[in-house]
């Protein structure tokens, strides 16, 4: 609750321009953001750039953030940089790509949780090819969910969908992916 607190006070001084707090908030969010665009992007400098127009436009835009609902800041940064994937593929007009270009993640790259489970079970090119069977929708929602660890409202507020159609794509996506896994029953998320 502490941390809360203290990310709600470095947010509330970044909406009045205080460029400390944004750079606190800078350092607490980078890496997450990142690696959202690192999972999305071919490569690394690609990555870098998302992220560096995602805070510049946090920058921008952060007098205009405000908290609704169980809206978090970093529910914000993250939608701000799926817009931001979303007018990258409308201008290069290429699909998201996760087949082998990406070189495999380590694991100091990839959040502790139910991801993990998943690296016990099978590699990450396995995985790959499983996620490439997925609609994008449902990539977007595994990739929030389960390697950001976001929670199905910031994950719909950041899609621009309801809690309610979060949860149905992610239950249709672990069905998918078990199928392509050939995990019929068996529970791997």
């Amino acid at each position: 609750m502490l941390l809360e607190e203290q990310e709600y006070a470095l947010v509330a001084r970044a909406t009045q321009r205080d460029a400390d707090a944004f750079s606190q908030l800078y350092r607490l969010y980078f890496d997450r953001i990142y690696r959202y665009a690192r999972l999305k992007l071919a490569n690394d400098a690609d990555a870098e750039d998302l992220t560096s127009a995602v805070f510049f436009n946090a920058w921008r835009m952060i007098d205009r953030f405000s908290p609704r609902g169980d809206t978090s800041f970093a529910a914000w940064l993250f939608r701000l940089a799926h817009n931001a994937l979303i007018d990258r593929y409308r201008r290069e007009r290429t699909m998201v790509s996760l087949d082998d270009d990406h070189p495999p993640l380590t694991p100091a790259e990839i959040l502790p949780g139910p991801d993990v489970l998943l690296e016990k079970r099978m590699t990450l090119t396995e995985l790959r090819d499983a996620l490439q069977t997925l609609t994008e929708e449902q990539r977007e929602v595994v990739l929030l969910r389960f390697v950001e660890g976001l929670s199905a409202r910031e994950v719909g507020d950041i899609m621009g969908k309801q809690e309610g159609a979060v949860r149905g794509m992610q239950f249709r996506a672990i069905e998918a992916l078990r199928r392509a896994l050939g995990q019929g029953g068996g529970s791997i998320l």
